[in-house]
């Protein structure tokens, strides 16, 4: 067992969660959602906007995000025959919750689907119009290979679109049917990236200035032609969902108890 505490409890399906140890009344937590019940909690989160995802495979589908009644949000991805395309969910905080400087925190189970991939990340600022930055925390891009990555893409999305990344993820066991905590330390001085309690990345300011917009949380599932989504591969392996465990938010990253 390595140093961060767990406490595991075994669930339908042979999942395990694992949890950070705090205090419910803790004064360094900014904002916390354990999914329970039957509905998304909508003080805290808003599905996305239907709308076309990396051209025409993928659409993200309000009916593809929602709570499973057993503490868990379901991300959903299938396959449309109808209209050959990838039907899957998204939410975001925008508009309920934003945060600055601190820490975030998720615990999640990611599926293996060729051509789709699961995603923990961050807006900060207006990133389109080349004034914030776009914190991938987690995305299990290349699942199928076992692979996983953060990235931070600034500048906007055009010709002056600027990224960085932590090159692939490798040997984390991210697709053993268990929930894993995925982290980002953001402060003035660095990013860093944690994957159970491990730093896997670290980006210092001669990369990018750390930059102390308000960012709110999104929890998604996309697909794309480029990662093989409409594939055979990919069309078989579907219908795959993405389980959130918790989202916390700290203002400064928690000692380990």
């Amino acid at each position: 067992m390595h140093f961060w505490k767990r406490m595991k409890k075994k669930m339908s399906g042979g999942l395990q969660k694992r949890r950070h140890f705090f205090s419910y009344d803790d004064p360094n937590l900014l904002f916390e959602d354990t999914f329970s019940g039957t509905t998304l909690d909508d003080s805290k989160w808003h599905r996305s906007r239907e709308e076309k995802r990396h051209g025409e495979l993928c659409v993200w589908d309000d009916a593809m995000s929602f709570l499973d009644g057993k503490g868990h949000l379901v991300l959903r991805a299938e396959w449309d025959a109808e209209h050959k395309r990838v039907r899957s969910g998204a939410v975001q905080s925008s508009g309920r919750f934003y945060a600055g400087y601190g820490y975030y925190e998720a615990s999640i189970a990611f599926p293996t689907a060729p051509g789709t991939w699961g995603a923990f990340w961050l807006m900060c600022g207006n990133v389109a119009f080349g004034d914030g930055v776009e914190i991938d925390i987690i995305e299990s891009i290349n699942n199928e290979r076992e692979e996983a990555s953060s990235a931070l893409h600034w500048g906007g999305y055009g010709k002056h679109h600027q990224m960085a990344s932590s090159g692939g993820l490798y040997g984390y066991d991210l697709y053993d049917g268990r929930f894993h905590l995925f982290g980002l330390e953001r402060t003035p001085e660095f990013y860093a990236f944690y994957i159970d309690g491990k730093e896997t990345w670290r980006v210092l300011p001669d990369t990018l200035s750390p930059r102390p917009y308000d960012a709110f949380l999104w929890l998604s599932v996309e697909a794309a032609d480029w990662a093989g989504a409409g594939q055979e591969a990919s069309i078989n392996a579907l219908p795959k969902e993405m389980l959130v465990d918790y989202v916390r938010v700290y203002k400064t990253k928690p000692p380990i108890r």
